[in-house]
């Protein structure tokens, strides 16, 4: 039979012996929050060092949310394509559940209007309602 040159690693092996790292705040709650001082970008982000996982994250907000500065990122994709909408988010199942096209709605009371229309098809006053009306731009809730 064959043997393995790791399997006589494990003969010295003691509860308690392996130490491991902790998983940082940012890694449970995809939260990261800048530690110090952000710097101001020439394209017009802001970049920083997580306070809890010590990586690189960048922010296209001055309030924005902070994602890491090395990879792709989602939502900055999502916020530089496409137009404006608004959705409904089911709040208890966390899905989209529809999404709304509102950049042919040319002055604020027309997008009042609209988004009205949408609470009263949806039942979004009705009680128990797990629905939510948000605005792609806002990033707020509506209901």
């Amino acid at each position: 039979m064959g043997s393995c040159a790791c399997v006589d690693e494990w003969d010295d092996f003691k509860p308690g012996s392996l130490t491991m790292p902790a998983l940082t705040q940012c890694w449970y709650t995809r939260t990261h929050v800048p530690a110090g001082r952000r710097h101001k970008e020439a394209d017009g982000s802001y970049s920083g060092e997580c306070r809890y996982c010590h990586k690189p994250i960048t922010s296209w907000g001055k309030d924005g949310g902070w994602y890491l500065a090395d990879g792709f990122n989602v939502s900055k994709l999502r916020d530089s394509t496409g137009g404006r909408y608004l959705y409904l988010l089911d709040v208890s199942d966390d899905i989209i559940v529809a999404r709304y096209p509102i950049d042919h709605l040319d002055t604020p009371s027309k997008l009042r209007a609209y988004r009205d229309e949408l609470r009263v098809a949806h039942g979004l006053d009705q009680p128990g309602s797990t629905l939510e009306l948000r605005d792609s731009n806002q990033g707020a809730k509506l209901h």
